[in-house]
């Protein structure tokens, strides 16, 4: 009898047991848009319209990043699914279509928002929900100030003017310099990262003039005359494709010959092409920086991806690889937070990840920080003997 009674309690306790597991394993939870073999991720982009010449390859390299990831069997066992909305670059569509993949679509998180105005538009209320934003193809200083649960990875445009005051004075040794900024939120951030650098560097002195100008300027003349009165050693243009295109026509006109530095946001063989017919010349002046270690050996994998997935869409450029970026940054905080995807595993793995292997050089964030990549390198344009131009790298990867 007393056997019977040790065996009944070794089986009550084996049952009791086994019903725990089976609670424990039921008890792991996941934020929205995670199950067991999915997470569904969405993104707000142009794709039609005036603008769809960064939306489409941008969107495309995010695409064929994941499509990859997915075929060689996902991050753990789950597929990613990717949703994107149109916003047109429209603010309002933004808001709307952030809302719409957080409460309708329930994705796990945002991943390569682009534009600086409709992340701006839709900020409030990614951060109140708390879900993971990752990546913007914006370089808006905000981006760094807007909270944990946002992940920006491009350098900000206050940053990149500090390190433009450092190649100013220790690679173009400049002595006088000229700002020419774009007078708007990306102008102002870089003018002011430009002179917060000069003072951080002892040179502020060698700043002899701050020159704004309208996006849809075309007219330079009041410029041109400022620039040959002080016969700078170093003209720093801040400032988007269009604008930094229709001073170059000027600067050709006024066969102004002095060496120019201007955005990573023009390093693209696509600004090339915009401006290079006005300015033949003049924009053998422009130097630029970046902040993609890009070689055969990097690219490598985008090139297989891209001729795999969109066989017949166009050659992959900076808004392809940009796009592949914030897919890989994504991606790369998943594999750290194995399992723990809740919203909150997901943050603390992206604060003590260190993600080395993708086309940044290092991608890295700590609780409270959200500085996005620091090391840029300098390229300059060059002519080729074809008559085309391109970007020739002429220093290493440096930070402030």
């Amino acid at each position: 009898m007393r056997k019977m009674s040790k065996l009944l309690v070794i089986l009550l306790a084996l049952v009791l047991l086994l019903t725990a597991c089976s609670t424990a394993k039921k008890e792991v939870e996941y934020a929205q848009g995670v199950t067991e073999d999915t997470i569904k991720v969405g993104t707000v982009a142009v794709r039609e319209g005036v603008l769809a010449f960064i939306g489409e390859p941008y969107l495309q390299g995010m695409e064929a990043y994941f499509k990859m990831i997915n075929d060689q069997g996902g991050v753990n066992g789950r597929k990613i699914q990717l949703i994107h909305i149109d916003d047109e670059f429209n603010p309002v569509k933004a808001l709307e279509g952030v809302e719409k993949l957080i409460y309708d679509e329930k994705v796990f998180a945002i991943v390569g928002q682009l534009g600086t105005p409709g992340v701006l538009a839709s900020a409030d209320v990614v951060k109140e929900v708390g879900i993971p934003s990752v990546y913007f193809g914006s370089g808006a200083t905000e981006l760094t100030k807007l909270g944990d649960n946002f992940f920006p990875v491009q350098p900000n445009y206050q940053y990149e003017g500090k390190l433009k005051a450092k190649f100013a004075v220790e690679k173009f040794k400049a002595e006088k310099v000229v700002i020419l900024y774009q007078n708007d939120d990306v102008g102002r951030d870089g003018l002011k990262g430009f002179k917060d650098g000069l003072a951080g560097l002892g040179k502020s002195d060698i700043l002899k003039a701050e020159l704004a100008f309208a996006a849809t300027d075309t007219d330079f003349s009041v410029q041109i005359q400022r620039i040959n009165e002080i016969q700078p050693d170093l003209i720093i243009i801040y400032a988007l494709s269009g604008g930094v295109t229709n001073f170059l026509k000027e600067a050709e006109d006024h066969s102004i010959n002095i060496p120019m530095l201007t955005s990573y946001s023009n390093a693209d063989a696509s600004f090339l092409a915009l401006a290079s017919p006005g300015a033949p010349n003049a924009i053998l002046n422009l130097h630029v920086l970046g902040w993609l270690d890009v070689n055969e050996e990097s690219l490598k994998p985008l090139k297989e991806a891209m001729a795999k997935y969109f066989p017949n869409g166009s050659a992959y450029n900076a808004y392809t690889m940009a796009g592949w970026v914030a897919a890989e940054t994504f991606v790369a905080g998943l594999r750290e937070a194995g399992d723990d995807l809740t919203w909150e595993g997901y943050i603390k793995a992206m604060e003590r990840m260190v993600f080395t292997e993708g086309l940044a050089p290092e991608i890295s964030y700590k609780p409270g920080v959200r500085q996005g990549v620091t090391k840029m390198a300098m390229s300059r344009v060059i002519r080729l003997e074809n008559g085309f131009y391109a970007f020739e790298l002429v220093t290493d990867f440096i930070e402030y």
